[in-house]
């Protein structure tokens, strides 16, 4: 009678896992080496995946970072009009929007630093780094307007200013080393506050 071996049951990992693993691998890679220095061949040994799986997910190495950087994006702008959405005064929106932007750096602190390294990548839609957190600034920018609590101007040119207060404050906090202990939300809000808001943002809803 022939003994059948028993067969090894193949293990397998979802798709959102493997994509998982490789964008913390590129990620990983990339803030290390460069971006120019890293090869696909590099991430998929580093995320334990085949070099196919890689490219099946993503054609170029330029398409996996615009990916990369298109989801830190959109986790911003996410967060940001959730925040704003919230109830309460324009003031209070204003804090905390700042404290919601503080907490989603905190959680990419390398993709930002990826981020910061590559700004001239052009994402699929023609948009820059940064363009979509810009307008939605200028989209709640335009709201606070229209109901009094924040100054008359161009909303465009307020919302470019404000996202580069906005970029500069992250910069400045990741340069520290991203301390627990400076409170740089409320000091952006506050910034914000004083230079865009009027009085009445601290009593209108």
């Amino acid at each position: 009678m022939e003994i059948q071996k028993p067969t090894r049951a193949k293990r397998t990992r979802d798709p959102d896992s493997k994509r998982t693993a490789i964008y913390e691998a590129a990620v990983q890679l990339f803030t290390d080496q460069g971006y120019e220095n890293v090869s696909i061949a590099k991430i998929a040994k580093e995320a334990g995946i085949a070099v196919g799986t890689v490219y099946r997910f993503h054609e170029t190495k330029l398409t996996l970072l615009r990916a990369m950087l298109e989801g830190v994006e959109d986790a911003f702008v996410t967060r940001m009009a959730s925040d704003w959405a919230c109830e309460g005064t324009y003031a209070e929106r204003i804090e905390g929007m700042c404290h919601g932007i503080f907490e989603v750096a905190e959680d990419n602190l390398n993709l930002l630093k990826l981020l910061n390294m590559t700004t001239d990548v052009m994402f699929t839609d023609g948009s820059l780094p940064g363009d979509r957190i810009q307008n939605q600034i200028r989209i709640m920018y335009t709201e606070a307007m229209n109901v009094g609590a924040s100054h008359q101007g161009d909303a465009r040119m307020m919302a470019a200013i404000a996202h580069g207060m906005v970029e500069g404050a992250i910069v400045r906090w990741m340069r520290l080393g991203a301390p627990k202990d400076i409170d740089a939300a409320s000091q952006l809000a506050l910034v914000f506050k004083d230079g865009f808001m009027t009085k009445e943002a601290s009593q209108l809803t």
